[in-house]
């Protein structure tokens, strides 16, 4: 008898003790926090100091056949510059990828990438470019994926894009 109550009160503790929880997704490159195929910076905030380097990585979520990026990022020219642009891994193959930037607009980035004279598509997740950012001015530095992005497939056909990732650089 007693090793029943005992067995019935451990039981009662067990049950009472366990409880069940809905998983919180704070990744941005969690599939549960945006609508793929998306293209995002991960993280979405970053906190620095004026005059310091912060680096933001442009990400593709869950992208189909990707043969060419043109990703035009918008970003606050009164509070941020460019330092340096460099190429991602996700293109990465045997056939290296066309990179190429254009900075020539204050205020806008535009990344390219492309398989040149290839068939080669790329599916997935990964990192496209890493932007470096100087800090210049105090306050909240807004970036943007702009709308004028867009993905193509080999055949030249546009890969519908259903997110675009904002960020923020938080400058003290």
């Amino acid at each position: 008898m007693r090793s029943i109550n005992l067995t019935l009160i451990v039981g009662a503790l067990m049950f009472v003790s366990c409880d069940l929880i809905d998983p919180t997704f704070e990744n941005v490159l969690d599939v549960q926090n945006n609508d793929p195929p998306a293209l995002l910076f991960s993280p979405e905030e970053y906190t620095a100091s004026v005059g310091e380097e912060v680096a933001v990585n442009l990400y593709a979520l869950e992208v189909e056949n990707v043969a060419a990026l043109q990703a035009q990022i918008l970003y606050d020219k009164d509070r941020l510059e460019i330092v340096s642009i460099g190429p991602g891994t996700f293109f990465d193959s045997n056939d290296s990828p066309l990179f190429v930037t254009d900075t020539s607009n204050p205020g806008r980035l535009d990344v390219y990438s492309v398989f040149l004279g290839s068939s080669k598509e790329v599916s997935g997740t990964g990192d496209l470019a890493t932007i470096v950012f100087r800090v210049i001015a105090a306050g909240d530095a807004y970036l943007e994926v702009s709308g004028a992005s867009e993905l193509l497939n080999k055949a030249s056909q546009p890969i519908a894009l259903k997110s675009l990732g904002i960020g923020v650089i938080r400058a003290q």
